[in-house]
């Protein structure tokens, strides 16, 4: 299959994703041309463009350009199997607003759901050694030289340990938010019948990220952590059950754990438009389609729109 990404940022990534999953990438497009042709050469693709209708021919399409062009071009490719970063629109989408997107594979890009740790935790779940889980504490801290409101370091950063949450645990509402003073300083209260979330987003002094999550269950408690920083790139430590390690973490030197949970959705993704695997099997094994990914964007509305969406 043939592969058009619109992106030079975070699209670029995708090179290696998908052809992992046994695609040709066939084309790139950007909004500046001298930059797309080097980026385009590195990676070994022959066309570059900044007209991304160029990418017509193409098999797929990948959508890694900033949140407020996603729902331009997920119309201009509706007949196109689309895989789209996220944010898909960064807000509540209004009744119809996705309308005649349907009738080709639409993925979003979470890859938390993908990583070993997040499949020991499964692991655990599915097993029933915490007992039913009432409260789950999440604590993510991000600092990055980027310029970004609150809220869009929540919806970039915070939203992909939780990702993995809804998708194991379902939908929750949003039953309260706030906002403080600081570039990341977000509190988000999520719940639903029996089970709460507390998330909380906050600075750190140094670039990276730090993850932290605790399942509290009625027999056992579990605890994940690990984040990204430069010099390590992304890793996890072991899961704990109860204090004791079930596994030996997660890190490479040869393969980014990161990139690895990337190219692992993509091969799902890839799986559905080939027709090897169903919409339904993708869902369940941790993809998000485009109605599962925008049930984020609406349950998080209040906190976007008060503080608007990341733009890039």
């Amino acid at each position: 299959m043939r592969v058009g990404i619109i992106g030079t940022s975070w699209g670029r990534i995708h090179c290696g994703t998908f052809r992992a999953a046994g695609c040709e990438i066939a084309a790139l497009a950007g909004q500046r041309l001298a930059e797309v042709e080097s980026v385009a050469a590195e990676e070994g693709v022959q066309r570059a463009t900044t007209d991304a209708a160029a990418l017509r021919d193409c098999d797929i399409v990948v959508i890694a350009s900033p949140t407020p062009t996603h729902l331009h071009y997920l119309r201009c490719f509706a007949d196109k199997p689309v895989l789209c970063e996220k944010p898909v629109i960064g807000t509540a989408p209004e009744p119809g607003l996705f309308d005649g997107l349907g009738g080709t594979p639409k993925f979003v890009n979470y890859a938390f759901p993908f990583l070993d740790t997040a499949r020991a935790l499964d692991g655990l779940l599915d097993d029933d050694r915490l007992g039913p889980v009432r409260r789950i504490l999440l604590a993510v801290g991000v600092r990055f030289p980027l310029a970004r409101t609150p809220a869009g370091w929540f919806i970039d950063v915070a939203v992909h340990p939780l990702s993995w949450l809804l998708h194991r645990f379902g939908e929750f509402h949003l039953a309260g938010h706030r906002v403080g003073q600081g570039d990341a300083d977000v509190s988000v209260v999520l719940e639903q019948p029996g089970r709460q979330i507390d998330v909380a987003l906050y600075g750190l002094p140094a670039t990276g990220i730090r993850i932290d999550c605790q399942l509290v269950g009625e027999r056992a408690l579990a605890r994940l952590s690990g984040g990204y920083c430069p010099e390590r790139q992304w890793w996890f430590e072991p899961v704990l059950l109860e204090g004791e390690p079930v596994t030996e973490g997660e890190y490479s030197q040869t393969e980014d754990i990161w990139f690895r949970a990337n190219r692992r959705a993509v091969g799902q993704f890839c799986a559905v438009v080939r027709g090897e695997s169903g919409r339904e099997d993708a869902l369940a094994r941790g993809s998000f389609d485009l109605e599962k990914a925008v049930g984020i964007e609406r349950m998080l509305a209040p906190l976007l729109r008060e503080e608007g969406v990341p733009t890039n």
